[in-house]
């Protein structure tokens, strides 16, 4: 009985070292494998018998599962890493491309091209009479608002991409939901069936959470009787018992500029998904912090260039005055207040004055409200007067030798009344002649549509030099080159060229830092990766290791088995 007894415990002892080689070969085979987490082989003891003596005999060894070796909290904690360095990785990428867009360490950046176009004044100034440098300065504005149009049209162009991404996106974040879905569905099939664990269909699931973490923040509970996974973003539910809320991408306005900005919504509930890291979010900050916070910053500058410059520059004299000329600005009423036309830009209380063959004639803007009495009410409420379109229009053509009126599309049109007859403008304490869009370089009022006034680039010889009358000094001219480095109150002081240089150093230092997010955040993903694979990765040696006590433990035991017949045999034959 005894020597049966003990076959048997040979035998199982046998089917232990059988499953051990496989397990340590499954480790193996997978140690280079990404995400696979290493097999542990648990063992335990038979069940007991007793004899009819009462002797309690043991039944030997026996397997009780192979389970993962993982630390499910150190797994989470990892995902969470892997979100934080895929945001600061997207951000630093978008910088890194902003800052080659800039081209400031090259002879081509915005600010060369500001520098020579206020140079090309200069030029003017030392040579008065040259109608080809007030031409060169006409060019060099053009070279100046392609610049900043092709800046503008680019960063434009890059946030449609990351929308494009953002839509790819949500179709990967929904695929990758829906595989974990059938995941959990396949492992509580088969974990409740065989009573052991899915080990190949888990490692499935953590490798697909953490792509999963890295495109979205996500949490993930566990249930611990059918062992399929919840996931959460933020506060938003992704999968729970089967369910999945579906992402797509809706899309929000952005409020510094014209462009929009894409955005993953749940489905159902029509909300944003409540997305705090990831390479989403990263995408997010590129889109409206890191390009859409560069844009606004330069549409800021180019409003400001567009203002300052035609605000001087209107009130100037060239070397030829105009026998004819059209506001660019169109409005839709002229019978109203100026103050109800939405111009560009603003009109005050002021005048400006019309130089007849350099005799001038003073117009005066008023914009202004006063208060009246609501008859519900009884409550004051402003009464919207002044100066309108059909006004001016009216008092420069009581003017002799010129006529005003005001066109079919809403523009203000002055013509000399015969040929021997020419116009110019000056003193304009009102911003009328800038707002309309008359006597003006530059057009447009953002990056995107600046540009330069066609009536300069057809007849240089306007270029508004002067402001003592036609072709009679640089005196404006002097003011329109030192606009550049003049400082600006409505730049804080700075000068235009101060505030571009600001631009750029406040991107390059935020790119800068960004560098270091991500150096900081990539070390700690690696430091919990490195704690990840201690535990749960395969170590070769440790394996072989294990084989080998495997394959001695087989050998003992069939040796075993041998010697046990040998006596069987032995005690047959007696």
């Amino acid at each position: 009985m005894l020597l049966f007894d003990s076959l048997h415990h040979a035998s199982a002892a046998m089917n232990v070292s059988q499953v051990g080689l496989q397990v340590a070969g499954q480790n193996l085979a997978n140690s280079s494998t990404s995400g696979y987490v290493r097999e542990n082989l648990l063992l335990e003891t038979g069940t007991s018998r007793k004899l009819g003596n009462g002797t309690i005999v043991g039944t030997g060894v026996q397997v009780s599962g192979v389970v993962q070796v993982i630390d499910q909290f150190l797994e989470e904690r990892l995902r969470i890493a892997n979100g934080d360095m895929a945001a600061s990785t997207t951000q630093e990428k978008f910088y890194t491309e902003l800052e080659a867009l800039l081209n400031e360490t090259t002879s081509t950046d915005l600010s060369s091209s500001l520098s020579e176009f206020f140079n090309s004044i200069d030029n003017i100034l030392n040579h008065p009479e040259n109608t080809s440098y007030r031409q060169m300065t006409a060019e060099q504005g053009v070279q100046l608002a392609d610049d900043i149009n092709h800046l503008a049209e680019t960063v434009v162009e890059i946030q449609r991409n990351i929308n494009t991404t953002i839509n790819n996106a949500a179709n990967e974040i929904n695929k990758l939901v829906k595989k974990i879905d059938e995941l959990n569905r396949n492992i509580s099939l088969l974990e409740t069936k065989e009573g052991n664990e899915a080990l190949g269909l888990r490692d499935e699931r953590l490798n697909a959470l953490s792509e999963l973490s890295n495109l979205i923040n996500i949490k993930t509970t566990e249930n611990s009787q059918t062992g399929s996974v919840s996931i959460y973003c933020g506060s938003d539910i992704l999968l729970m018992d089967g369910v999945q809320n579906e992402v797509f991408v809706g899309a929000r306005k952005e409020t510094s500029d014209d462009t929009v900005m894409a955005e993953l919504c749940i489905r159902d509930t029509m909300t944003p998904l409540d997305v705090r890291s990831g390479t989403v979010y990263g995408l997010y900050q590129a889109h409206s912090e890191i390009l859409g916070g560069y844009l606004e910053k330069l549409n800021s500058f180019t409003e400001n260039l567009i203002y300052e410059f035609n605000s001087i520059y209107s009130s100037g004299q060239g070397l030829t005055g105009y026998n004819s000329v059209t506001s660019l600005a169109v409005i839709d009423k002229p019978e109203q207040p100026l103050s109800l036309s939405n111009l560009d830009f603003p009109v005050e209380n002021g005048v400006f004055t019309i130089l007849v063959n350099n005799k001038p004639y003073e117009i005066r803007i008023e914009v202004h409200e006063s208060p009246t009495v609501d008859p519900f009410s009884l409550k004051p409420v402003p009464e919207i007067r002044g100066t309108s379109l059909n006004d001016i229009a009216l008092a420069i053509d009581g003017i002799a030798d010129i006529s005003a009126t005001v066109n079919l599309h809403g523009q203000l049109e002055i013509k000399a009344d015969n040929t021997d007859v020419e116009f110019s403008f000056a003193n304009d304490t009102s911003g009328i002649l800038t707002a309309l869009g008359i006597n003006t370089f530059f057009t447009g009022n953002n990056a995107a549509t600046i540009g330069i006034n066609q009536t300069v680039l057809n007849d240089p010889s306007k270029f508004a030099a002067s402001n003592n009358g036609v072709g009679q000094n640089t005196d404006n001219g002097v003011q329109l080159a030192a606009m550049a480095v003049t400082p600006n109150s409505t730049l804080g002081g700075r000068s235009l060229l101060d505030y571009y240089d600001g631009i750029i150093s406040e991107t390059m230092l935020a790119g800068g830092i960004m560098k270091s997010v991500v150096s900081s955040n990539t070390l700690y993903q690696q430091s919990l990766q490195t704690q990840r694979d201690s535990i749960s990765g395969v170590n070769i040696d440790e394996e072989t290791i294990l084989m080998m006590t495997y394959q001695r433990m087989f050998q003992a035991n069939s040796r075993l088995v041998t010697v046990i017949d040998e006596m069987l045999e032995t005690l047959v034959n007696l």
